[in-house]
């Protein structure tokens, strides 16, 4: 149930009551890890100063899981691995399995979803980025389309400006990059003005894992045919075992997630039609060997593994889910971790930036403010990370620190 962390808790503990105590308390520890997030996010400014004097005082339980794994957490609640597995469910929301994903990450991002619920931008997400450039414009200043940047332009030391694949130069007092992190520093940038050890420590990260998606145009209604809006299939393996499965590319047998879009609200489809999203996490080593050939067009490779690959989640999904699926496509579109590259320049395809490892998350996360001055990040590959809320936040971060620095 969304928005209620007790008939979470209630569901969960009457299926397992031995670890009902434990069940309730890593649940009550969640939803109190978001709290202290939510109000240090409204405070936080003020108490900087005296960061390392008050912190722990004023926000304990943020505290606490500065340092542990998702794993490590959830040990010192629940002795069952099965209902441990249960409690980390949505570990791939977050790219890493328990073992070596940050607990603050996913007990803030997970305490707010059991508390607050989850929300879909009517009547498609694309109205969000719709919405960002009307405000942008609106307020004097330009989105460009299909154009790159080339390079960050220095000028003593300082950000002057950044050049463009159509040739122009734009000057600039800031510069705040989305961009692959990876990338701004090892490739835009002049060569020395990245101090070493910044470079070293930005190459140490790991980009995150990627995905496979196919998208389905169905011929038929499907809403109010299977509840929820979103399904888990789940493989029979703990979740490091499925982490390295969706590495290594099993698409055979790692978990996947089914999204009925038309049970978002009616009207989402036309009528007599449906819109269903296969997903499944993803590493890039499966998809490597065809980059050089695909950055130039030659796909035949390429397209017949991403078919087949299409077409095993496809009777997956109809063989788990919904019957008789293949006889019901009308239009059927794929994507992979190459295809994520191709659209974003994210390094391997990653969707969630740099990944929320625990030499790079919460307290240790890359710091949205660089050694260059007047270089921002913000985005998944900066600070908190990725996810809509994660980057939304980033970019709300990294304006107060502009602002704070051209007011000094």
């Amino acid at each position: 149930p969304q928005s209620d962390p007790r008939g979470f808790i209630k569901q969960l503990s009457q299926r397992f009551p031995d670890e009902a105590e434990g069940i309730a308390s890593f649940v009550n520890e969640m939803v109190a890890i978001n709290d202290e997030t939510e109000t240090y996010s409204r405070k936080g400014e003020a108490i900087k100063k005296w960061f390392k004097i008050f912190f722990p005082l004023l926000y304990p339980k943020m505290w606490k899981v500065r340092s542990q794994t998702l794993a490590d957490m959830l040990a010192e609640h629940v002795k069952s691995e099965k209902v441990r597995n249960l409690l980390s469910f949505l570990w791939g929301y977050y790219g890493l399995p328990p073992e070596k994903l940050s607990a603050f990450y996913y007990a803030n991002a997970t305490g707010g979803y059991l508390k607050n619920g989850s929300y879909y931008i009517k009547d498609r997400s694309q109205k969000l980025s719709d919405s960002l450039v009307e405000t942008i414009e609106s307020a004097g200043g330009q989105v460009v389309f299909e154009t790159s940047v080339e390079r960050v332009l220095l000028t003593d030391n300082a950000v002057s400006g950044v050049s463009l694949s159509d040739g122009r130069t734009l000057p600039a007092r800031a510069v705040v990059s989305n961009a692959s992190a990876v990338t701004l520093f090892n490739d835009l940038l002049p060569h020395g003005s990245v101090p070493a050890a910044y470079l070293k420590k930005i190459n140490s990260y790991q980009p995150s894992i990627s995905s496979f998606i196919v998208w389905l145009g169905l011929n038929r209604p499907l809403r109010g045919t299977l509840p929820g809006y979103s399904t888990s299939i789940s493989s029979d393996h703990a979740p490091q075992k499925s982490y390295q499965m969706a590495l290594e590319g099993d698409i055979q047998n790692i978990g996947y997630n089914v999204c009925i879009y038309d049970n978002l609200y009616a009207g989402y489809s036309a009528p007599g039609t449906s819109t269903l999203m296969l997903f499944a996490l993803c590493g890039y080593e499966p998809w490597r060997r065809f980059k050089d050939d695909y950055a130039v067009g030659k796909k035949p490779a390429y397209a017949a593994e991403k078919a087949r690959w299409a077409e095993t989640l496809i009777k997956r999904t109809e063989n788990d889910l919904i019957p008789n699926l293949t006889s019901m496509i009308e239009v059927s579109e794929a994507a992979t971790p190459l295809t994520n590259w191709r659209y974003t320049g994210n390094t391997q395809g990653a969707i969630y930036g740099f990944e929320q490892s625990m030499e790079n998350a919460y307290m240790n996360r890359v710091g949205n403010q660089t050694p260059v001055k007047g270089l921002y990040l913000a985005g998944a590959w900066g600070n908190p990370g990725g996810g809509y809320a994660g980057v939304l936040r980033s970019g709300r971060s990294t304006f107060h620190q502009i602002i704070k620095a051209w007011k000094s």
